[in-house]
């Protein structure tokens, strides 16, 4: 008969070994560790709502204009959390600059089709500044989501078409699947 006591005998004996790992094997296994790339969503880059002004608007304590502009405030805003994580965030590519190959080393990930060429442009925390050195054909960006991979810190860039509070250098683009 297989008592609680058995399983705990057994639970220790089967992890012994993986305990007892040599010095190559913990530095393989750190490496895996600082490899992990956290997939995150647009979401993840807005700070949390104030409950106390989503309650005050439904009570009617403050106005449209004031609850507006609270929400524009709060797109200015970044995640300090994210800065210098290795991430994975799918979403389309926006060009800023075109070589004479028709590639672009320099765009914006938004998180919806057409984002900054129509306007208005989403918020500077939905909108990350991409530095890209293989480069991407411009013929491909645009109207492809794309899964992107790379560290994202914590930086305010402009453009022509919108302000932004992200910048990732990528490491891969992979269509979106």
């Amino acid at each position: 008969m297989i008592t609680r006591r058995l399983l705990c005998r057994m639970a220790v004996m089967l992890m012994v070994p993986l305990i007892l790992v040599d010095v190559s094997s913990a530095a393989e296994v750190e490496g895996i560790k600082n490899a992990s790339i956290r997939e995150i969503t647009w979401d993840d880059l807005m700070p949390p709502v104030d409950e106390e002004i989503v309650r005050k608007y439904e009570a009617g304590k403050i106005s449209q204009v004031e609850a507006i502009d609270y929400i524009v405030k709060l797109g200015k805003v970044p995640v300090e959390s994210l800065d210098q994580s290795r991430v994975k965030i799918p979403g389309y590519l926006v060009p800023l600059n075109i070589g004479k190959d028709q590639t672009a080393t320099e765009l914006l990930l938004v998180p919806t089709l057409g984002a900054c060429v129509h306007v208005p442009p989403p918020p500077p925390n939905q909108t990350i500044f991409i530095r890209y050195d293989k480069g991407i054909k411009v013929t491909e960006a645009g109207y492809t989501p794309y899964w992107l991979e790379g560290v994202i810190k914590v930086e305010s860039n402009t453009s022509e078409y919108t302000d932004v509070v992200y910048a990732m250098t990528v490491n891969s683009i992979k269509e979106f699947e």
